[in-house]
C-alpha cells in the first residue's frame, strides 16, 4: 500500500474515506498514526465506536514505541477499560459536540509538540447530528489542530451517505484518501497556502 504518511506529509487534516471496519481504512489509519519517528509523540483518539482499549491496541500492535502521552476521547456508551497511563475522557452524549470540542482543546493545551489525531468516525456522529452541525463543529475542530501543529485525520463511509454530504464535508479538509476497489488509495489534495 501507498505510504500515506509520505504521501500526506503537508497535509494537516485528511479525510479517510472508506467502507467501515475494512482492512484498507485499518492500514491507512494505523499509517497515518505511527510513523518512523512514533517514540515519545503525543496521541489522541476520538472514537465513537469503540473503546479506549481498542485505540491502544492499534498502536502498539504496530509499534513498541512508548508515546510520550497518550488520551482518548470515548464518545456514547462504551464500557470498556480504561488502560493504564492513559488519559480517558467520556462524552456521554453523541449528540454533544460542543462538550467534545471543549475536550479535545483540554487535551492539546496540556501538550508540548505536534500530536497526532484519529477521530473515528464521522459516519457514527452524522448518525446523531444534521450535516450542518457536524459541518461547524468540523470547521472549528481542524481550527484547533492547525493551532496545535497537529497531524489529524478523520474517518468516514462514503456508502453510508448522500455523495453530496461526503463532498461537503471533505471540501474542510487538506486531502482526502478514497479506497475504492483496487488497492491502491486515491489522493486528492487541496492547494494549500504557504
Amino acid at each position: 500500500m501507498t505510504d500515506l504518511h509520505t504521501e500526506l506529509a503537508d497535509a494537516r487534516n485528511v479525510l479517510l474515506a472508506a467502507p467501515s471496519m475494512s482492512g484498507d481504512e485499518a492500514e491507512a489509519c494505523t499509517d497515518l498514526l505511527v510513523s518512523s519517528s512514533s517514540a515519545g509523540a503525543n496521541v489522541l483518539w476520538v472514537t465513537f465506536r469503540g473503546d479506549a482499549t481498542d485505540c491502544i491496541d492499534q498502536w502498539f500492535a504496530t509499534t513498541d514505541d512508548q508515546p510520550g502521552n497518550a488520551a482518548v476521547v470515548v464518545v456514547g456508551d462504551s464500557p470498556g477499560p480504561n488502560p493504564d497511563g492513559v488519559t480517558v475522557e467520556h462524552i456521554s452524549s453523541p449528540s454533544d459536540l460542543t462538550g467534545l470540542g471543549i475536550a479535545i482543546g483540554e487535551l492539546l493545551s496540556e501538550w508540548d509538540g505536534s500530536p497526532v489525531v484519529c477521530i473515528d468516525s464521522l459516519t457514527a456522529m452524522l448518525q446523531y447530528v444534521e450535516v450542518e452541525t457536524a459541518y461547524e463543529f468540523l470547521h472549528a475542530v481542524t481550527g484547533q489542530f492547525y493551532a496545535a501543529d497537529a497531524r489529524a485525520h478523520f474517518h468516514i463511509d462514503p456508502s453510508a451517505h448522500e455523495s453530496a454530504t461526503v463532498d461537503s464535508i471533505a471540501s474542510l479538509f487538506d486531502a482526502v484518501v478514497e479506497f475504492d476497489s483496487d488497492d491502491e488509495p486515491s489522493i486528492r489534495k487541496r492547494h494549500l497556502l504557504q
